[in-house]
């Protein structure tokens, strides 16, 4: 392929990738319902884990200051780029390599803390919330989303010990967040599950493929293969609705209590 025609395509991805944003996949897509709790306005968030930069983007969106961290230069690197090009002001949307660990010497206050899909990643779970409890200011919001416990592995999901990207547990239930954010001064305001039957479904087939039949081709040859079956199964998601079943992920709001004085 010559230079030019290799620019023309390099321009061509951010396009494409910003008519599927939220991407390709499904359980972000779902989870994006979840935004519509985010408190609005001139405030700080931190999105903790923030991946592809979906959720960062929909509280920019809404007026607030956004710092995203993540521990994947590569992705992050990606995202930048995708910021770029949807010219978001860096000043109000900036992304960061960064470990939950260490968030402390980001020397910043939080109004607002995303954490989708980032808890089962962390071996010490509990220090992770008392560290968000530690950079919020009281009257803040946290924002939780882990897999639930109660439900089946997906196809390829695999449970490690060691903090290698892998999940180290299967998920949590409602009562447990509630009883691990409590020690550290949050009170929960709201409750909500995403990802049913269908989209599980779908999300098993997508993974299957992507494991075995899709895994001699490159990235994009594959991107463009789930691209297709996204667009035509991805409607059979909304459905869910209407068939009882354990959800994939569970998701809590939370307020940090003011102190009394």
């Amino acid at each position: 392929m010559s230079l030019p025609a290799q620019l023309k395509m390099y321009n061509l991805f951010p396009f494409i990738k910003r008519i599927l944003f939220p991407g390709l996949d499904i359980g972000t897509r779902k989870r994006m319902k979840f935004a519509k709790y985010f408190k609005g306005g001139d405030i700080l968030t931190l999105d903790a884990g923030c991946g592809n930069g979906a959720f960062s983007f929909a509280a920019c969106k809404i007026g607030n200051g956004v710092i995203g961290i993540d521990s994947d230069s590569h992705k992050l690197n990606r995202t930048l780029e995708f910021r770029d090009y949807l010219k978001i002001d860096p000043k109000r949307c900036d992304f960061k390599i960064h470990n939950i660990y260490n968030l402390l010497k980001l020397n910043q206050k939080f109004d607002q803390i995303i954490c989708f899909e980032t808890l089962e990643h962390i071996k010490d779970d509990e220090q992770a919330i008392k560290i968000f409890s530690e950079i919020m200011n009281e009257g803040g919001t946290l924002h939780l989303c882990v897999p639930y416990l109660n439900r089946k592995l997906y196809y390829g999901e695999i449970i490690s010990e060691t903090e290698n990207g892998n999940h180290l547990r299967l998920g949590y239930t409602f009562e447990q967040l509630e009883e691990m954010i409590g020690k550290q001064g949050f009170k929960v305001l709201q409750k909500d599950t995403a990802v049913g039957f269908f989209a599980q479904k779908l999300i098993n087939l997508l993974n299957w493929l992507q494991l075995n039949l899709f895994k001699k081709f490159s990235n994009r040859i594959r991107d463009g293969f789930n691209s297709v079956i996204l667009i035509f199964l991805y409607p059979l998601t909304f459905l869910d609705k209407f068939i009882f079943t354990k959800p994939l992920n569970i998701y809590v709001a939370a307020q940090k209590i003011l102190r009394r004085t």
